[in-house]
């Protein structure tokens, strides 16, 4: 009786809640980090087939595509998988740190100390175990690959990132994961010194990337869940995040 009890206050809390999807529809043709290959779907089965009536397919990506996880495996020796995080840390009090008017129209923003201390002066301090998601705006060129993740004449990546000071405060604050929409947690033009990533990682918490619709997020006062695709050594997967109001 508990249990059924448990779970029909669960739906009532999700029926009441206004949700927000924060993720974006797997699709072919999506953006992805540079060099990886893309998401495709082949099409197998055919509804109107008389034999066999059904629609399905055949699809094949890389674990880091779309909005995905990374699981604290993707860069720490030893780290979780996706398979051994558990459950209860997927979910959390959601915090929105709006940063499109300090980004404006740069393309190398790092999201600074400065920055979330600003924020917690605000809206007070990141409380333990919140799931914490930086708005920078770019996700609004996630449509147009080229834009979204852009490669200069000269081989250099540019991307807004958090900086490895800031996200040295998430570590001390203990929260559950950190998650941004751009194509890395690390800012193109620092990608591949992955000091964001072995931070936030390194404490046990993971990453979501490629987050969409922040703009409907409030700054504090939702609920997030972010529950990827459970694969056994998975170093991350798809994702599909919540918040909820």
């Amino acid at each position: 009786m508990t249990e059924v009890g448990t779970g029909s206050r669960l739906v009532e809390l999700v029926a009441a809640a206004d949700v927000v999807d924060l993720s974006h529809p797997l699709a072919v043709g999506d953006p992805v980090f540079p060099g990886q290959p893309g998401f495709d779907l082949t099409p197998v089965g055919d509804i109107d087939d008389p034999d066999l009536p059904l629609c399905f397919g055949l699809i094949s990506f890389m674990e880091h595509v779309g909005t995905h996880m990374d699981a604290p495996a993707h860069v720490i020796k030893g780290g979780r998988y996706l398979d051994e995080i558990p459950f209860a840390a997927l979910a959390g009090p959601a915090v929105k740190v709006d940063l499109r008017e300090q980004r404006g129209d740069a393309i190398d923003f790092d999201v600074s100390l400065a920055d979330l201390e600003r924020f917690e002066a605000r809206h007070g301090r990141i409380e333990e175990g919140a799931i914490v998601f930086l708005h920078t705006g770019w996700d609004a060129r996630y449509r147009q690959p080229s834009d979204y993740v852009v490669t200069a004449e000269d081989g250099t990546w540019h991307w807004p990132g958090l900086s490895g000071a800031a996200a040295d405060l998430f570590v001390d604050r203990r929260v559950r994961g950190v998650g941004i929409d751009t194509i890395g947690m690390d800012g193109g033009h620092v990608a591949l010194t992955l000091a964001a990533h072995r931070a936030v990682l390194g404490s046990g918490a993971f990453i979501v990337e490629n987050v969409a619709n922040l703009d409907a997020l409030p700054a504090t006062g939702a609920l997030a869940l972010a529950l990827p695709i459970k694969t056994s050594f998975g170093s991350g997967g798809p994702t599909r995040v919540v918040g909820l109001r």
